[in-house]
C-alpha cells in the first residue's frame, strides 16, 4: 500500500476488498482448471503413477 494515497477508512476498506475478491477469484480459477484436468486426464495420470 502507498503512503501518498488517500488515508480514508472507506477507500482502505474498498481497496482490501478489491485485493480479497481479486484473490478469491485467481484461487477459483485455478480449483476450476485443476478439477477440470483431473476429470480430463485423470485416467491417464492414474496409469502413469500405478
Amino acid at each position: 500500500m502507498s503512503t501518498t494515497g488517500s488515508h480514508d477508512p472507506v477507500d482502505i476498506d474498498r481497496e482490501n476488498a478489491r485485493r480479497a475478491a481479486v484473490g478469491l477469484g485467481i484461487w477459483l480459477m485455478l480449483t476450476m482448471a485443476a478439477v477440470l484436468l483431473l476429470l480430463l486426464f485423470g485416467s491417464s495420470i492414474t496409469s502413469l503413477l500405478v
